[in-house]
Protein backbone atom coordinates (compact mmCIF):
# COMPACT_ATOMS: atom_id res chain seq x y z
CA UNK A 1 0.00 0.00 0.00
CA UNK A 2 2.76 2.56 0.48
CA UNK A 3 4.55 1.91 -2.67
CA UNK A 4 1.20 2.69 -4.51
CA UNK A 5 1.11 5.85 -2.43
CA UNK A 6 4.98 6.63 -3.25
CA UNK A 7 4.24 6.05 -6.82
CA UNK A 8 0.86 7.88 -7.31
CA UNK A 9 2.58 11.16 -5.22
CA UNK A 10 5.78 10.77 -7.69
CA UNK A 11 3.41 11.15 -10.51
CA UNK A 12 1.26 13.49 -9.47
CA UNK A 13 4.94 15.56 -8.72
CA UNK A 14 5.87 15.01 -12.01
CA UNK A 15 2.83 16.21 -13.67
CA UNK A 16 2.68 19.32 -11.47
CA UNK A 17 6.77 20.17 -12.65
CA UNK A 18 5.53 19.21 -16.22
CA UNK A 19 2.47 21.25 -16.46
CA UNK A 20 4.80 24.45 -14.75
CA UNK A 21 7.09 24.47 -17.16
CA UNK A 22 4.30 24.23 -19.86
CA UNK A 23 2.41 26.83 -18.60
CA UNK A 24 5.35 29.54 -17.82
CA UNK A 25 6.66 28.82 -21.76
CA UNK A 26 2.95 29.60 -22.65
CA UNK A 27 1.85 32.15 -20.31
CA UNK A 28 4.68 34.16 -20.29
CA UNK A 29 2.86 37.39 -20.90
CA UNK A 30 4.24 38.23 -24.65
CA UNK A 31 2.66 36.60 -26.94
CA UNK A 32 5.32 36.27 -29.62
CA UNK A 33 7.53 34.39 -27.03
CA UNK A 34 4.04 32.35 -25.97
CA UNK A 35 3.80 31.64 -30.15
CA UNK A 36 7.21 31.46 -31.18
CA UNK A 37 6.93 27.61 -28.27
CA UNK A 38 4.43 26.23 -30.86
CA UNK A 39 6.50 27.56 -34.64
CA UNK A 40 9.47 25.97 -36.37
CA UNK A 41 9.95 28.77 -38.06
CA UNK A 42 11.56 32.56 -36.10
CA UNK A 43 9.36 35.14 -35.68
CA UNK A 44 10.07 39.04 -35.66
CA UNK A 45 8.47 41.52 -34.39
CA UNK A 46 8.57 45.05 -35.44
CA UNK A 47 10.57 47.41 -33.16
CA UNK A 48 9.07 50.68 -35.06
CA UNK A 49 4.96 50.98 -35.18
CA UNK A 50 4.91 54.95 -36.63
CA UNK A 51 3.18 55.36 -33.26
CA UNK A 52 0.35 52.19 -33.57
CA UNK A 53 -0.32 50.29 -30.68
CA UNK A 54 -0.93 46.46 -30.63
CA UNK A 55 -4.48 45.63 -31.06
CA UNK A 56 -4.57 42.26 -32.13
CA UNK A 57 -2.68 38.91 -31.62
CA UNK A 58 -3.76 35.89 -32.96
CA UNK A 59 -2.24 32.51 -34.69
CA UNK A 60 -4.40 31.06 -37.17
CA UNK A 61 -4.82 27.94 -38.72
CA UNK A 62 -3.25 27.95 -42.45
CA UNK A 63 -4.35 24.22 -43.51
CA UNK A 64 -4.12 20.68 -42.42
CA UNK A 65 -0.68 19.18 -41.46
CA UNK A 66 0.81 23.14 -42.01
CA UNK A 67 1.81 24.96 -38.76
CA UNK A 68 0.24 28.42 -37.77
CA UNK A 69 0.67 31.57 -38.82
CA UNK A 70 0.82 34.82 -36.71
CA UNK A 71 -1.19 37.46 -37.54
CA UNK A 72 -0.46 40.80 -35.49
CA UNK A 73 -2.53 44.00 -35.83
CA UNK A 74 -1.20 47.48 -34.87
CA UNK A 75 -3.38 50.27 -35.00
CA UNK A 76 -4.64 54.24 -34.16
CA UNK A 77 -7.70 55.69 -35.37
CA UNK A 78 -7.95 54.83 -39.36
CA UNK A 79 -4.05 53.78 -39.59
CA UNK A 80 -3.24 50.04 -39.49
CA UNK A 81 -0.52 47.73 -39.62
CA UNK A 82 -1.07 44.36 -39.99
CA UNK A 83 2.19 41.97 -39.28
CA UNK A 84 1.43 38.48 -40.85
CA UNK A 85 4.59 35.31 -40.61
CA UNK A 86 4.45 32.04 -41.94
CA UNK A 87 6.69 29.30 -42.25
CA UNK A 88 8.99 30.03 -45.69
CA UNK A 89 7.31 28.85 -48.81
CA UNK A 90 3.49 28.88 -46.83
CA UNK A 91 1.31 31.51 -48.32
CA UNK A 92 -1.71 31.45 -45.77
CA UNK A 93 -3.42 34.72 -46.73
CA UNK A 94 -3.76 36.56 -49.87
CA UNK A 95 -4.03 40.51 -49.81
CA UNK A 96 -6.13 40.97 -52.65
CA UNK A 97 -5.88 42.88 -56.06
CA UNK A 98 -2.31 44.55 -56.17
CA UNK A 99 0.39 46.53 -58.47
CA UNK A 100 3.38 45.03 -57.70
CA UNK A 101 6.09 48.16 -58.11
CA UNK A 102 10.17 47.44 -57.90
CA UNK A 103 11.29 45.50 -55.01
CA UNK A 104 13.36 47.32 -52.21
CA UNK A 105 16.16 46.04 -49.88
CA UNK A 106 14.74 45.44 -46.20
CA UNK A 107 18.09 44.69 -44.14
CA UNK A 108 19.87 42.50 -46.25
CA UNK A 109 16.90 41.26 -48.07
CA UNK A 110 15.01 42.15 -51.30
CA UNK A 111 11.33 43.49 -50.54
CA UNK A 112 8.56 42.56 -53.01
CA UNK A 113 6.21 46.45 -52.81
CA UNK A 114 2.92 45.89 -53.82
CA UNK A 115 -0.29 48.73 -53.88
CA UNK A 116 -3.87 47.92 -53.77
CA UNK A 117 -4.89 50.10 -57.03
CA UNK A 118 -7.79 48.67 -58.65
CA UNK A 119 -7.10 47.08 -62.08
CA UNK A 120 -10.07 47.92 -63.77
CA UNK A 121 -8.94 51.28 -64.14
CA UNK A 122 -6.14 51.28 -66.81
CA UNK A 123 -5.01 54.39 -66.52
CA UNK A 124 -5.12 54.67 -63.29
CA UNK A 125 -3.53 51.69 -62.33
CA UNK A 126 -0.90 52.29 -65.01
CA UNK A 127 0.45 55.54 -62.95
CA UNK A 128 -0.19 53.88 -59.72
CA UNK A 129 3.15 54.39 -57.28
CA UNK A 130 4.31 54.06 -54.26
CA UNK A 131 2.59 57.56 -53.25
CA UNK A 132 -0.98 55.75 -53.57
CA UNK A 133 0.16 53.37 -50.73
CA UNK A 134 -1.30 56.80 -48.45
CA UNK A 135 -4.72 56.79 -50.16
CA UNK A 136 -5.36 52.71 -50.97
CA UNK A 137 -2.70 51.49 -49.04
CA UNK A 138 -0.50 48.63 -49.33
CA UNK A 139 2.40 45.94 -48.63
CA UNK A 140 5.63 44.20 -48.75
CA UNK A 141 6.87 41.14 -48.75
CA UNK A 142 9.76 39.18 -47.70
CA UNK A 143 12.02 36.34 -46.18
CA UNK A 144 13.89 37.19 -42.81
CA UNK A 145 16.20 34.23 -41.71
CA UNK A 146 15.80 31.63 -38.76
CA UNK A 147 17.36 32.00 -35.93
CA UNK A 148 18.13 29.65 -32.95
CA UNK A 149 18.39 26.88 -35.66
CA UNK A 150 14.29 27.51 -36.57
CA UNK A 151 13.75 27.96 -40.25
CA UNK A 152 13.07 31.39 -42.20
CA UNK A 153 10.13 32.93 -41.82
CA UNK A 154 7.74 35.10 -45.04
CA UNK A 155 7.00 37.95 -43.96
CA UNK A 156 3.99 40.36 -44.86
CA UNK A 157 3.58 44.04 -43.59
CA UNK A 158 0.31 45.16 -44.81
CA UNK A 159 -0.68 49.00 -44.39
CA UNK A 160 -4.01 50.97 -45.03
CA UNK A 161 -5.72 53.99 -43.29
CA UNK A 162 -3.34 57.06 -44.38
CA UNK A 163 -0.15 54.91 -43.46
CA UNK A 164 2.68 56.21 -46.09
CA UNK A 165 5.21 54.38 -48.19
CA UNK A 166 7.73 55.57 -46.18
CA UNK A 167 6.00 54.65 -43.07
CA UNK A 168 5.40 50.95 -44.54
CA UNK A 169 9.36 50.74 -44.95
CA UNK A 170 10.29 51.57 -41.68
CA UNK A 171 8.00 49.37 -40.31
CA UNK A 172 9.73 46.21 -42.45
CA UNK A 173 13.10 47.61 -41.65
CA UNK A 174 12.47 47.34 -38.11
CA UNK A 175 12.01 43.77 -37.49
CA UNK A 176 13.89 42.09 -35.09
CA UNK A 177 13.84 38.82 -33.91
CA UNK A 178 11.08 38.21 -30.76
CA UNK A 179 13.28 36.47 -28.69
CA UNK A 180 15.54 39.46 -28.04
CA UNK A 181 15.58 41.44 -25.57
CA UNK A 182 15.61 44.60 -27.36
CA UNK A 183 12.20 43.84 -29.24
CA UNK A 184 9.64 42.97 -26.27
Amino acid sequence: MKRIFVAILLLFTWLALSNSTVAAAMGSGNPYLDAQTGVTYSLYKPVNTSGLVQTKFSLLDCGVGIEQWVAVRFASGKKVIEVMQTMAGVHCSNPGLAKKLPSVKVGNVSASVYVFCDPAKAVAFKKCSSADIKTVGGYMTFRLPGYYKMKATDIEVLATGGFTYSQLLAVSRSMTPASTTASN
